[in-house]
């Protein structure tokens, strides 16, 4: 029977443990979404006891970062950070992975550059245009996607996650809540997954059919009109029959329209100005259990029949042991409570959680990058840097 300590192969990465650490937006990058010394100490003590870690969101376009600090492989230059990053992280015994994503109009705006793109204009930020791609728009995102993975495989990543979930572009394209395409592009969910299958086809062209490709996607979207399980499983089930080898199961836990309202100064007078936008959280809300998205998970599993990856505050007792032998989770990743103890890890393997130091759900690490900062915690004193 597997258990978390147990190892598990995926095509050729041999995975010493079950333990994810989850990706991680830092907001530690440079303002060029170079590597810095602040994301190398960061990782360089999450991963020495974890099975893989997945490196946070990466952009592969300048304007698709979902902070000023993220990290890029937009661009050639970008490769040797990442390299010295995968040697980091691997040094610790950790296989490494980076999640590869645009962030379309929630991307923080650029003083050239207030839009972001999107296939139907939905806005989620008042600074930010949504503009709705066009097919040359597309065919460059699927291009950029694929050069980003190619770089990704020149630094030494053992894999790939292509991150179709939490309302960031690709996961935009997956939602009928958010993608109102007449295009071939548009539609049920077959059609809406047209993007990222193309995406997930060119990658595997280039790369092999070995290497290994991650797919990050909400199982359902906690909002009226957002993806079902239902669509979820249909989308999967083609991401699977293109190339994906993993499923990185999440989803949008709570969120809705809301009306915001801007005060712009306009000579002496004083002109309101109103956007409708879209918010949602792919965290879970403090009265929900530790594994709350196991059942979702188990789903994945049970439908595609490929490893799966569940996430849900899993740092602290034995929901993460009873995912792994109990639902046959094949993984489990934890983040929140890797930012505030990187330890949590060590001691869930070696079973002493009471020496965990506990995240207490304060939403600080969200907060602090929210308003463009680096990550902050309140449990852990020594972030930012």
């Amino acid at each position: 029977m597997a258990t978390i300590n147990s190892e598990l192969t995926i095509k050729k990465m041999s995975i010493r443990n079950r333990l994810v650490l989850a990706p991680i937006t830092t907001n530690y990058g440079s303002q060029d979404g170079l590597v810095t010394n602040d994301i190398l100490c960061f990782y360089k003590e999450r991963s020495r006891d974890v099975g893989i870690l997945i490196v946070e969101a990466t952009s592969v376009q300048s304007s698709g970062r979902i902070v000023p600090g993220s990290l890029g492989l937009w661009n050639d230059s970008q490769i040797p950070g990442m390299t010295n990053l995968v040697k980091t992280i691997q040094q610790e015994g950790a296989l490494v992975v980076v999640q590869l994503n645009h962030a379309g109009p929630r991307c923080p705006p650029d003083k050239n550059q207030k839009h972001g793109f999107s296939p139907s204009n939905v806005a989620f930020r008042p600074d930010v245009e949504p503009i709705e791609m066009d097919t040359q728009d597309i065919e460059l995102l699927i291009n950029d996607f694929s050069k980003a993975a190619i770089r990704a495989f020149k630094a030494g990543f053992d894999g790939i996650e292509i991150h179709g979930a939490h309302l960031y572009l690709l996961s935009q394209f997956l939602s009928p809540l958010t993608n109102k395409r007449k295009d071939r592009y548009g539609g049920d969910a077959k059609d809406r997954a047209n993007l990222a299958l193309e995406i997930v086809r060119k990658v595997r062209k280039e790369l092999g059919p070995e290497y290994p490709i991650f797919f990050r996607i909400n199982a359902v979207e906690k909002i009226d009109g957002g993806q079902t399980l239902e669509d979820a499983l249909v989308i999967a089930g083609l991401l699977a029959d293109e190339g994906v080898d993993v499923f990185d199961v999440s989803l949008i836990a709570h969120g809705g329209f809301k009306v915001l309202e801007d005060n712009l100064k306009v000579t002496s007078n004083l002109k309101v100005t109103s956007k409708t936008v879209l918010a949602g959280s792919s965290a879970l809300p403090k009265d929900q259990p530790s594994g709350a998205n196991v059942a979702f998970t188990a789903a994945f599993k049970e439908k595609v029949g490929l490893p799966v990856i569940a996430v849900g505050k899993f740092g602290i007792g034995k929901a993460a042991f009873k995912a792994v032998e109990n639902e046959k989770i094949d993984m489990v990743a934890i983040g929140r409570q890797m930012i505030c103890d990187p330890e949590t890890a060590q001691k869930m393997l070696a079973g002493n959680d009471k020496d965990i130091l506990a995240c207490d759900e304060c939403m600080k690490c969200f907060a602090s990058i929210g308003k463009g900062a680096p990550m902050a915690c309140k449990v852990n004193k020594n972030l930012p840097f």
